[in-house]
């Protein structure tokens, strides 16, 4: 005879169940949506913070380059007015030791020393003419006495050297261009004296004699080197 089994219902017991079931599950969620919140503002926060510290940091940049800038301008500036000082100061020399060449010139003749009395060759000057062996000279001629006369004469010019090994004497005049005239002055207290030689080819010059031949007196020689009176 087969036995009875009585199995008994308990439906308060499977409701309870599922209920904790569903709190657990609500209860995950929310701590899951404030976690993830909590995460979300500190992000946030964290992302606030480097932004605030990048534009800081560009407005500093920003100043440091106006900076360097400002210097650069004026490091330009001053190396400018460096230039412009030193090109001044330049040209004030030049004037000084033009006008303290013309002092010393014109107090030789107002004022001669002991024994310089007479008529000389102040200066004498050569530069390039331009053409292959040609030569233009300028030379000034003063007088220092202390009574104020008028002195004339001649001039006479002699060019010393060498050509091909060879010592060689050249006059001035004859190795003028065609048609130039001899050298004589005539002045009371300075006269330039101006003209052009052309040199044999080959001819390499050492020095320069000059004789000034004044009416009524003896001859004056002076000597002159090459390297010293010759102008590029």
């Amino acid at each position: 005879m087969p036995q009875l089994v009585v199995k008994h219902h308990q439906p308060l017991k499977a409701w309870l169940a599922v209920s904790i079931a569903l709190i657990a599950a609500v209860l995950l969620i929310w701590l899951a949506f404030t976690y993830g919140e909590a995460r979300a503002g500190y992000d946030r926060v964290a992302a606030a913070k480097l932004q605030d510290n990048f534009e800081h940091l560009s407005r500093k940049n920003a100043q440091l380059q106006e900076q360097v800038e400002a210097l650069q301008r004026e490091r330009d500036v001053n190396h400018a007015a460096r230039q412009q000082v030193q090109q001044s100061l330049e040209t004030l020399q030049a004037r000084l030791l033009h006008v303290q060449e013309e002092l010393a010139f014109y107090k030789g003749i107002v004022s001669p020393a002991r024994g310089e009395e007479g008529i000389r060759a102040q200066s004498l000057e050569f530069t390039g003419g331009g053409a292959p062996r040609l030569y233009h000279y300028h030379l000034v001629l003063v007088q220092a006495r202390t009574r104020e006369v008028e002195v004339s004469g001649s001039v006479d010019m002699k060019i010393y050297g060498a050509e091909r090994g060879k010592p060689v004497i050249l006059d001035a005049h004859a190795i003028a261009p065609k048609g130039a005239a001899p050298l004589t002055f005539a002045f009371q207290y300075f006269e330039d004296l101006e003209g052009d030689v052309i040199f044999p080819d080959g001819f390499q010059p050492g020095r320069v004699k000059v004789t000034l031949m004044e009416n009524g007196n003896g001859p004056v020689q002076q000597n002159f080197e090459w390297q010293k009176i010759i102008s590029n």
